[in-house]
């Protein structure tokens, strides 16, 4: 049996994985536009900052493709899928590569903004290897002393921590009027903006970027308030638009993402979405923890082992944002405080905060920001009936 893979990420990964973990007898070839082994993009700004090298940023050496008989298919384009005959056409290429399934683990594609003086040069998006290489060259050459970061989510925050690391200063701008509106409460976003703000870090909230200055390069931001900013790169970190072309132009059906059953399935059963690029019950993730999920449940159907259909997977989060680590699950607020238990325990001065939502006896959101807290147990049991008191001993751990 022949399983194609388009994609070289996390999701593409996962399902390559748990197929070989069967040792049984597939063909599995994986296909990738970038000219890398499999690396994690979380690591990126670290790498800007020069605590990585890009050797660090990999995942899996060549030595592991080899090893586990996976073709691995670097810099290289797929022009179109043809489902009816089962087989991948190549940019540049006349070799066809058939499949008896195939799996898009395309990603997505970072979100840009498009406002006045778009051309001038300094402007940037970070999602690959090569973005980092651009950043970093940039900075280098034109001896960046001020950076300016559009998108307060977590990953203009951590790329604002990391660049601040050297030594330049750092302006994050966030439309909303707190920084991670999807994952913070509007009071834990204040204590974590006083943690941001202590350790060197600048904000703009609730206002829009109206034009970029500067007439060859970047010199500045204009604000839609008439407020200038000083800056001689920005960098975009708006979120992520689902890759959905190629499923497209192959005739696959698609809407924001390239739609998927609760087996991962596209309108054609031997093509498989995961991750990023796939939308289900008119919804998209953009989540590492969603698109493993994904990945193990299209494998598993593959494999043909009657996986449990896909109920969407619960947001959450858990990583060191600029330094402090913070979990969130489900949703930062109640439905209806009315009729909602909000459990706490926050220490302002060590920017520690617990909170925890439960409605009608299930655990329905959780924050935990600083050190400590037992954070498997709130993923774990999120949508779940939870006892309160031993909720209470949790948060107050």
């Amino acid at each position: 049996m022949k399983i194609a893979i388009i994609g070289n990420g996390i999701a593409g990964q996962i399902v390559a994985q748990n197929i070989i973990k069967k040792g049984q007898d597939f063909e599995i070839v994986m296909i990738s536009k970038e000219n890398h082994p499999y690396y994690s993009r979380i690591f990126l700004p670290h790498f800007i900052s020069g605590d990585r090298t890009k050797k660090q940023l990999y995942q899996r050496d060549l030595d592991w493709y080899d090893k586990n008989k996976i073709q691995l298919l670097l810099n290289t384009e797929v022009a179109k899928i043809n489902p009816q005959k089962k087989y991948i056409e190549l940019v540049n290429s006349e070799m066809k590569i058939t499949y008896d399934n195939l799996v898009l683990a395309v990603g997505s594609e970072p979100r840009k903004m498009s406002f006045g003086n778009p051309d001038v040069q300094g402007v940037f998006t970070l999602r690959t290897i090569s973005d980092a290489d651009d950043i970093v060259s940039y900075i280098k050459s034109h001896e960046v002393k001020k950076a300016f970061i559009i998108g307060g989510g977590l990953l203009g925050i951590e790329l604002g921590y990391h660049v601040k690391n050297l030594n330049i200063e750092v302006t994050i701008c966030e439309i909303f009027p707190y920084l991670l509106p999807r994952q913070l409460d509007q009071k834990t976003s204040g204590l974590l903006k006083k943690y941001l703000e202590k350790i060197g870090l600048k904000f703009v909230l609730g206002e829009t970027v109206e034009k970029i200055v500067g007439s060859q390069t970047v010199e500045g931001i204009k604000m839609k308030s008439g407020q200038r900013i000083e800056s001689q790169i920005i960098m975009e970190q708006l979120g992520i638009i689902p890759n959905t072309e190629l499923a497209k132009i192959s005739g696959l059906e698609t809407d924001k993402g390239i739609i998927v059953n609760e087996f991962m399935q596209t309108n054609d059963p031997e093509i498989y979405a995961v991750g990023d690029c796939i939308q289900f019950d008119k919804q998209i993730w953009g989540i590492i923890p969603a698109s493993m999920e994904q990945a193990k449940l299209a494998a598993a159907h593959i494999l043909n082992e009657d996986p449990k259909p896909y109920t969407p997977s619960v947001w959450h989060t858990k990583l060191k944002v600029a330094g402090i680590d913070l979990t969130c699950v489900g949703s930062p607020s109640p439905k209806d405080e009315k009729d909602a238990q909000i459990l706490t325990n926050i220490h302002p001065e060590s920017y520690m905060c617990r909170k925890v939502i439960i409605e009608e006896n299930k655990l329905t959101g959780a924050i935990l920001m600083g050190l400590g807290g037992d954070s498997k147990y709130f993923i774990n049991n999120v949508g779940k009936d939870v006892d309160i008191e031993q909720v209470k001993e949790k948060i107050n751990e």
